[in-house]
C-alpha cells in the first residue's frame, strides 16, 4: 500500500511539474535574447513608421521604399509567429501558428524576385534568432535557402483567380521549404536515421510530419483573408 501510495504522489507531482501545453508553444519567447527582441521590434516599428510616412509617394524600381518597409513588417511577423509552436519535434522542425504566411503573401503580391529575397533574409535572422549551425553548407541549405523557397509563391502572382493562385503559392512554397529540409537531413543528418532505414525515407517522413501540418494551415488562413490583403498591397508599387 505504501508503495502504491508513493507512487501515485510521485505521478501527481511529474504531472505538475511538466508544462502546459502554452508554456510549450510560447516557451521560444522565453528563450529570446534582448537583442533578439530588438531586432524584431525596430522591424516592425520602423517598417510601419517608414511606411506610414512614405504612403503617399511612388516609385518604379522594383524594391520602393514602402516594399522594403513592408518587407521589414513581414519578417518581424513571420518571425514572432514562429516562435508560437503549435508541435515542436524533437530535432527541430516544429508546426507553428502559420509563420511563412506573411513572406508567402510578401511573395505573392510583388513576384518570385522581391520573395525569395525576403525569404532568405527572413532565413538569416531566424538563424541569428536560433541559431544551429553544423557547417557553412548546412547553415546555407537550412536558412537562407529552405525560407528563400517560400518565395516560390510569386510565381503564381499573375493567377486571376487569387485563392487558388494563393493555395498553389503556398504549397510550392511549402514544397521548396520541404525539399531543401528533406537535403539538409540527408547530407548532414543521416545519423539520425533508425538502422536498416534509408536516410532519404526518414529525412522525408521526418520533415514532411510537420510541413504538411504548417502548408494545411498556412492556405487556410491564405484563402480566409488573402483575397482581402492583395487589394491593399498591390496598390503600392
Amino acid at each position: 500500500m505504501d508503495i502504491l501510495l508513493t507512487t501515485a504522489l510521485a505521478e501527481g507531482e511529474a504531472a505538475e511539474a511538466a508544462p502546459s501545453w502554452f508554456e510549450t508553444a510560447f516557451s521560444d519567447f522565453a528563450d529570446l535574447t534582448v537583442w533578439g527582441w530588438v531586432v524584431l521590434a525596430a522591424l516592425l516599428v520602423g517598417g510601419v513608421a517608414l511606411y506610414m510616412a512614405l504612403k503617399g509617394k511612388s516609385g518604379k524600381p522594383t524594391w520602393t521604399t514602402q516594399k522594403l518597409a513592408l518587407g521589414a513588417v513581414c519578417i518581424a511577423l513571420s518571425s514572432v509567429l514562429s516562435m508560437i509552436k503549435v508541435w515542436e519535434m524533437p530535432q527541430g522542425g516544429s508546426i507553428t501558428a502559420a509563420s511563412m504566411l506573411p513572406i508567402i503573401i510578401f511573395a505573392y503580391a510583388y513576384g518570385a524576385g522581391p520573395g525569395l529575397t525576403l525569404g532568405a533574409v527572413y532565413g538569416v535572422l531566424q538563424f541569428i534568432l536560433k541559431p544551429y549551425f553544423y557547417s557553412l553548407p548546412q547553415f546555407l541549405l537550412d536558412y537562407p535557402v529552405a525560407f528563400g523557397c517560400l518565395g516560390l509563391a510569386g510565381f503564381f502572382s499573375k493567377s486571376k483567380n487569387t485563392r487558388l493562385g494563393l493555395t498553389l503559392g503556398a504549397v510550392a512554397a511549402a514544397a521548396g521549404r520541404l525539399i531543401a529540409a528533406v537535403a539538409s537531413g540527408v547530407l548532414f543528418f543521416a545519423e539520425y536515421a533508425p538502422e536498416g532505414m534509408s536516410p532519404l525515407a526518414y529525412s522525408l517522413g521526418y520533415n514532411a510530419s510537420y510541413m504538411v501540418p504548417e502548408c494545411i494551415i498556412c492556405v487556410a488562413l491564405a484563402v480566409a483573408v488573402g483575397p482581402r490583403l492583395m487589394k491593399e498591397l498591390r496598390k503600392i508599387k
